[in-house]
């Protein structure tokens, strides 16, 4: 993995999550982030326009890191790397794809939310895991259940992560940052 763009993920501590609308939704939540400070920014492909629209955001916005996430099949992966997004975001775990990210380098974070899933990702070199959905997967206890198991993991969770919560996973060593569409 990159440890630069996840250093900076770590720093930054919140991981916004963005795509769902419109292409000129998505264009004035990047803008708004942008101004807030934000130097990390996942957009998912939960639209039709989402891909032609992070497309042309990461065009324009070569300062910003951009992740690409939803990514939901070994097809769609091998589409979009051609792109070359900074990092890419999968809400589950699958073999194709974790062997697709490890064989061409990708900074790939896949999605777990079990033990099984954790050591499939483990096997494949993955220290930085997309923790989803947080919130109806046990939160704040299952993370730190899940770290007496695997000290050597961090995690991103998102779902169900807003203001109120946020600060919860913040205090767990092995959170490096949460994700959200809240915040």
């Amino acid at each position: 993995m990159s440890t630069e763009i996840i250093k900076v993920i770590e720093n930054q501590k919140i991981l916004p999550i963005i795509g769902k609308g419109s292409s000129q939704d998505i264009i004035d939540k990047f803008n708004r982030l942008v101004l807030e400070k934000y130097k990390v920014i996942e957009i998912t492909l939960r639209s039709n326009d989402a891909l032609e629209t992070a497309i042309n955001l990461k065009e324009q916005n070569p300062n910003i890191t951009i992740g690409l996430g939803s990514i939901k099949s070994l097809k769609v992966f091998e589409e979009v790397t051609k792109f070359k997004f900074d990092f890419y975001v999968s809400p589950g775990t699958n073999i194709k794809m974790l062997d697709f990210a490890k064989k061409n380098q990708f900074l790939f974070i896949p999605g777990v939310s079990t033990p099984s899933e954790i050591l499939t990702a483990i096997e494949y070199d993955c220290n930085i895991l997309k923790y989803f959905h947080a919130e109806k997967n046990g939160g704040v206890k299952s993370l730190k259940f899940l770290e007496e198991i695997f000290n050597e993991i961090k995690f991103i969770p998102t779902g169900g992560i807003n203001n109120e919560n946020k600060d919860n996973y913040f205090s767990l060593e092995n959170v490096i940052a949460v994700g959200s569409t809240n915040i």
